[in-house]
């Protein structure tokens, strides 16, 4: 929304681009579009901005992405000349945030959609010629995009090799994406392929929105870094007695048959007193 604000009025105003009234005609019969309410263009996305702060600062998340979802559908959603694949892609990902953070069943939507949008984008590649020669990735890569990074040189359109096996590599990894419901190396192995995918697009082409969008998704869906973090579950008192505990000394072993003599202190103070002993010394 920041990097397009100077643009919104180019977009949705009453003399932008295109003309409202035909814009309008176009729309589609679910739910409100932004052309209903252009003269509060600016103050829509004020609120656009606004609810994605909250979300990002985790002020009541499920309200305000509630109302970015409401927000988010009018602003691309309804209107197909703007919309882009990341747009779905971000409601989707809205609609889950608005479902319960602690219920597992969320989690696994996430998990559900992303299998889906993967294995079918596989197929679907798989389904023409153009992937398996290295053409349509040829072809994606030379798209006129002013925000890549690092434009490919038309020159290296001679090394077809590249690109064939390229194209192969990014059909079998989204076809394979379900393997990444297995825990160990395939998951790894899948997650770090499919984040290299998308880095390369980010780079290539220059698809931020949906390189970063694709890579946050597939981070919060399979990556738990906190997960084997051992957290104690008694309070620091505990703990200190614990320690203190441990350090006691116990009995010597015998010598020549008799038992070593030890103080009584040593044997029979309890740790909470040699912790206020301890606290008493220092101060």
């Amino acid at each position: 929304m920041i990097q397009l604000w100077p643009d919104l009025p180019i977009l949705y105003g009453q003399d932008g681009i295109i003309d409202n009234r035909l814009l309008q005609l176009h729309q589609s019969d679910t739910g409100w579009n932004i052309y209903m309410a252009a003269d509060y263009l600016r103050c829509i996305a004020l609120a656009y901005l606004f609810c994605c702060a909250a979300m990002t600062l985790q002020y009541r998340s499920r309200l305000f992405s509630f109302l970015l979802l409401i927000l988010h559908h009018g602003l691309w959603i309804n209107d197909p000349n703007w919309s882009y694949g990341v747009d779905y892609l971000a409601q989707t990902g809205l609609l889950i945030c608005c479902l319960s953070s602690t219920s597992p069943y969320t989690l696994k939507l996430l998990r559900w959609q992303l299998t889906v949008v993967y294995l079918f984008g596989g197929l679907g590649k798989a389904i023409g010629a153009s992937w398996y020669d290295g053409e349509a990735l040829w072809r994606a890569v030379q798209q006129p995009f002013p925000g890549a990074l690092f434009s490919i040189p038309t020159k290296w359109g001679g090394y077809k090799e590249i690109w064939i096996v390229s194209g192969w590599f990014v059909i079998l990894l989204e076809m394979c994406y379900p393997l990444i419901w297995r825990a160990g190396w395939y998951r790894r192995a899948l997650l770090v392929g499919i984040i290299g995918l998308h880095g390369g697009i980010a780079l290539t082409i220059g698809l931020y929105h949906f390189a970063s969008l694709m890579i946050w998704y597939n981070l919060c869906a399979w990556y738990f870094p906190y997960k084997n973090t051992i957290i104690s579950n008694y309070s620091p008192l505990e703990g200190e007695a614990r320690y203190l505990a441990s350090t006691i000394p116990s009995a010597p072993p015998s010598i020549q048959g008799k038992e070593a003599k030890v103080s009584v202190e040593t044997t029979q103070t309890s740790p909470i007193s040699l912790m206020a002993k301890r606290a008493k010394t220092k101060h």
